[in-house]
């Protein structure tokens, strides 16, 4: 038996028909023609559908359909959705034309939902097992509100030896990186370091983007920034004041607290002569905002 794994770029297709019109202007819900109420679409099956794939972060799986026939020319929104034994679960990104080069990673992800693992801890690999998937289609308002009625979902397509690896979503971790720490790199290799000496706020729930926990600061003049990945000082995925890598100084309120924002960047916060102790940090990514509250 032959094994073949599959690797490539992580690509998506983009290919959109626009509305007809003689103007800018149009009402947020398309009118649709006489054949809106189609109910079914093709999904071909892959020639891959035999072979061995093993799933990896960076690697797709091609997919193809056809277009349903709402009887307007107009957007069509596809999302792809993978199956085991009944369970489906639909993927987050989506698409607008009649094909997707699909995330390895987002199947991975969904395939361990499905087999119920919760945490790195409870995963178990499970091998090369069938995984089915599907596509459902709709058309949307410009506020991405999906059209009553238009939801129309495809046939169902196998891949007979797909094996996952462990992609169980955790909550994230902020790095916190400074004087306070000794401003060692934000890299792998100092993970350990970083994790005895609590120099990390957490995210309070997975996805929510909003981060809080204590730290122990040094009494002294403080300064630091965070880290959302350990992959160095050029990274690309540190947050602070501003983007230019230079400290700008603060100071807490009478209450001990600073309230400020945060933005993708270097820009360090900077606190003299802090007297030293713990210091609660909420950091809330989806409003650029902080709170940096003495205990």
């Amino acid at each position: 038996m032959n094994t073949k794994y599959f690797k490539s770029g992580l690509l998506f297709a983009a290919f959109a028909m626009l509305f007809a019109a003689c103007d800018s202007d149009r009402d947020d819900n398309p009118t649709l023609g006489p054949n809106h109420t189609a109910n079914t679409f093709v999904v071909n099956q892959s020639p891959l559908a035999d072979q061995y794939i093993q799933l990896t972060a960076d690697n797709t799986v091609h997919l193809t359909w056809t277009q349903p026939n709402y009887g307007v020319n107009t957007v069509v929104n596809y999302k792809i959705e993978v199956g085991m034994g009944g369970t489906w679960e639909q993927l987050e990104t989506s698409f607008t034309s009649c094909e997707a080069n699909i995330s390895g990673e987002e199947i991975a992800k969904a395939i361990c939902k499905i087999d119920g693992f919760k945490t790195e801890d409870d995963y178990v690999p499970m091998g090369f097992r069938q995984v089915d998937m599907r596509v459902t289609a709709n058309i949307q308002t410009t506020a991405s509100d999906v059209v009553p009625g238009t939801t129309i979902t495809s046939n169902v397509v196998s891949f007979n030896h797909m094996a996952a690896y462990c992609n169980i979503p955790s909550k994230g971790t902020l790095w916190v990186i400074g004087s306070c720490c000794g401003w060692p790199e934000p890299s792998a290799s100092n993970k350990d370091k970083l994790v005895e000496g609590n120099w990390f706020i957490m995210e309070t729930e997975i996805g929510s983007g909003v981060y809080n926990g204590t730290v122990t600061m040094p009494e002294g003049d403080l300064t630091f920034r965070f880290y959302g990945k350990l992959t160095g000082w050029d990274g690309g995925d540190s947050y602070g004041f501003q983007v230019d890598d230079n400290a700008t100084e603060f100071e807490f309120d009478g209450s001990g607290v600073f309230n400020g924002t945060i933005l993708k960047g270097k820009g360090s916060y900077t606190f003299l002569g802090f007297p030293g102790g713990d210091l609660e940090l909420t950091v809330d990514l989806n409003k650029g905002t902080v709170k940096f509250a003495k205990k």
